[in-house]
């Protein structure tokens, strides 16, 4: 298998921080910008009382809790996760988080979700 992008070592503190609807803040840690072919990594922190918007879309996610605890709803199940766990978001499900916590995650989605996002 031919490699076409260098690979890398960087800090979170090298990648600009944006806001979120809810007051959550997130970085696009690697994007199809940095030469990822298929998926993207965020890094999304959350203040206590703070959320993520409530939403739906027709890529997955894959989360893992680094610090806090939240209230996730997946669906109409509301459930509670913490340091630790992690949680699978299967497309077109309605998703959002509330940070019981100061709350601070990673997600992953496809590079079509980025590509969305962030544009070209």
């Amino acid at each position: 298998m031919k490699e076409t992008t260098p690979g890398f070592i960087k800090n979170y503190s090298e990648v600009k921080e944006m806001p979120m609807e809810g007051g959550a803040r997130i970085r696009w840690l690697i994007t199809h910008k940095d030469g990822a072919p298929t998926f993207s990594m965020r890094l999304i922190n959350i203040p206590k009382g703070g959320n993520t918007p409530f939403h739906s879309h027709d890529y997955e996610h894959e989360i893992y809790i680094l610090e806090g605890r939240m209230e996730a709803t997946i669906g109409d199940k509301l459930k509670e996760a913490s340091r630790d766990d992690f949680l699978y978001i299967p497309p077109n499900a309605y998703h959002g988080m509330r940070a019981l916590d100061d709350l601070k995650i990673i997600c992953v989605v496809p590079i079509s979700a980025a590509r969305k996002i962030l544009g070209e």
